[in-house]
């Protein structure tokens, strides 16, 4: 039986390298047998992997389900319909959409789980309307600041995926798009109260998120300042 000499792990026949931390594993009494049984596959079942994720699933769209259809019943055995069991369902559907399709998808991908939580978050707001009888502010109001966001959302979290901004300028862009949605929310408030579309009070956040994000874009063309912050915080 060989042992590692770097870390002391018990090794196999079948192993020319140390499992644990890689080096080379040398003893000439025991010899590398590419033929005998490994004690362990050469890598992950992916059969295990993605029957384990739809297990996790399972137990999520259990968990948000039963207090649903409990509400669901209660609502209507006391009140004879459904009224105030449809915010706690449409809020549980909505936590099912951002949690579950995640384990569902064998790959899941930016848009395949953002665009769902879109919908449901919409439809939701939609139901809060309608059941409050007036759906006035849900198409001046809601609907719009939603869209600016998610639009805001999905830029940044593609372009951050796809490495197409990095370091110091990550940043920069998430406190330029929020100065953005502030002006967005701004001007959408003031037409849904009937007042001017020209913004107001959302420059006093636009203006300090500009420079805090020139500040970020600054930092981050100087390679030699971007490396000695890395430095001294230890990142």
């Amino acid at each position: 039986m060989s042992y590692c000499v770097n870390c002391g792990v018990e090794l196999e026949k079948t192993e020319k390298n140390c499992p644990l931390c890689g080096v080379e594993v040398v003893n000439p009494a025991q010899p590398y047998d590419d033929k005998a049984v490994r004690p362990y596959p050469k890598r992950l079942d992916p059969i295990n992997a993605r029957i384990n994720r739809q297990f996790i699933a399972a137990v999520l769209t259990i968990s948000l389900a039963f207090p649903a259809v409990l509400c669901l019943a209660i609502n209507l055995s006391l009140n004879g319909s459904l009224s105030w069991s449809l915010y706690v369902t449409g809020a549980l559907i909505l936590v099912w959409t951002a949690a579950v399709p995640a384990y569902l998808y064998r790959r899941p991908t930016l848009t395949r789980l953002f665009l769902p939580v879109l919908a449901a978050l919409i439809l939701y707001l939609f139901l809060i309307a309608r059941m409050q009888k007036d759906p006035s502010w849900f198409f001046t109001l809601a609907l719009p600041i939603v869209l600016l966001s998610a639009v805001l959302f999905y830029l940044n979290a593609w372009l951050i995926i796809h490495r197409k901004v990095r370091g110091f300028a990550i940043p920069a862009m998430i406190l330029i798009s929020t100065g953005l949605l502030t002006v967005g929310c701004d001007i959408t408030i003031g037409l849904h109260l009937g007042d001017t579309w020209v913004p107001d009070w959302s420059f006093y956040v636009l203006i300090p998120c500009l420079a805090l994000a020139m500040l970020s874009l600054a930092v981050a063309r100087r390679q030699s300042i971007r490396e000695e912050i890395k430095k001294r915080l230890h990142l």
